[in-house]
């Protein structure tokens, strides 16, 4: 947005999403959202709610947008405010897009670009004129269009310092040129998008590009380039930070090479209580009793959500009282984190959003008997 903001929570949640944190950042948004409502700021609203959608979309959890994007649909139908009916019409447009809906897509963000246009909101127009020109990409006879579109985002960008659109306009712009065969000027775009995307960490996007480049030489028969450019394009990606770009790269790997990751993330013995994790090795719960239960809890139920209330009546059989079980929830989560997370600073297994604590149910979990364990 081209307004200050005062809301922490968003300004984290970007720097995470540029960062390719999508898991920390959707929790972030989650708090940027409480925090807008409470401020009555609709535009960090639906900024926050806009950041939301890109991580659920990247992790393939768009299941998870349904309930807030009906609060976008509504707030949409209330709002009497121009700008903020384009920030609302732009979002619910990148969403049916994602849904592969591109008719009735194209109408919200045409109407986003016109609303855009009359109250001179250049960061709206921006990324409506991208979300646009992203629905004609979908089609080989709409090319010509993305392209018309990318153009008239390219007058806005001259007036407006937006790096992300920037480098996502010529990330398109380069996978037109990719489809029609125009290698070299793709190639041209690729690498210069490649070194801005590096300046402003856009960690992602760096990934994203690489493998476009490995399309380019796959596609032009170049073998050994090809190889190169997607090894480098799965060291910086991991399945479970990034699924859907993860997969993507994936597909244009050459024969023979298969993401370098082991193939499993945890060996488990419940009988002998051994828990090994890839990088850490063996977990001590030596008389961490409550741990080890909880660790299960989680591993046995990846991706299903536990809200305090649950985690207090299965692991200490209680009724949840806030004053009494709030701290002792965190503290364990928090320790339960210190012996599982590789990362404390990323945590990668024991994530959260607004229903709860889960498991990230893209982690490989191998439960064997103690023999096999320790060979």
């Amino acid at each position: 947005m081209t307004n200050a903001t005062l809301n922490s929570s968003l300004l984290i949640a970007r720097l995470q999403h540029r960062q390719g944190d999508l898991h920390e950042a959707r929790l972030s948004c989650e708090e940027a959202m409480v925090v807008a409502k409470n401020q009555k700021n609709n535009s960090d609203w639906i900024e926050a709610a806009r950041l939301f959608f890109q991580c659920c979309h990247e992790l393939e959890t768009l299941d998870e947008v349904k309930s807030l994007m009906d609060q976008v649909l509504l707030f949409h139908r209330n709002t009497q405010d121009l700008n903020e009916q384009a920030l609302a019409e732009n979002l619910i447009g990148s969403w049916l897009l994602a849904s592969n809906k591109i008719q009735e897509s194209e109408m919200y963000i045409n109407s986003s670009i016109s609303k855009a246009s009359q109250t001179q909101d250049l960061d709206t127009l921006a990324r409506a004129l991208f979300t646009l020109a992203l629905a004609k990409a979908f089609n080989p006879e709409t090319y010509g269009q993305c392209l018309q579109q990318l153009e008239k985002l390219d007058i806005i960008l001259t007036e407006l310092d937006s790096p992300e659109i920037k480098l996502s306009s010529a990330q398109l712009r380069g996978f037109i040129y990719t489809q029609t065969k125009k290698f070299d000027r793709a190639l041209e775009i690729l690498w210069d998008s490649y070194e801005k995307a590096k300046a402003h960490g856009f960690l992602l996007l760096i990934s994203s590009i690489l493998a476009q480049m490995a399309r380019i030489h796959r596609d032009q028969g170049h073998t050994e380039q090809h190889r190169i450019y997607a090894e480098l394009a799965l060291r910086g990606i991991s399945q479970e930070r990034a699924p859907r770009i993860y997969r993507l790269i994936s597909s244009l790997c050459p024969e023979g090479l298969t993401p370098s990751t082991p193939q499993h993330d945890f060996l488990i013995d419940e009988a002998s209580r051994i828990v090994r994790e890839k990088h850490k090795g063996a977990i001590d719960f030596k008389n961490q009793h409550i741990l080890y239960e909880l660790a299960l809890l989680f591993i046995k139920n990846a991706g299903q959500r536990y809200s305090k209330e649950a985690l207090v009546e299965i692991i200490w059989h209680q009724s949840y009282h806030p004053d009494l079980h709030d701290n002792l929830i965190y503290v364990s989560i928090k320790r339960l984190r210190t012996l599982l997370e590789p990362d404390l600073e990323s945590p990668r297994y024991i994530l959260r959003d607004r229903k709860g604590y889960y498991f990230n149910p893209q982690t490989h979990v191998q439960f064997k008997n103690a023999e096999e364990m320790t060979k």
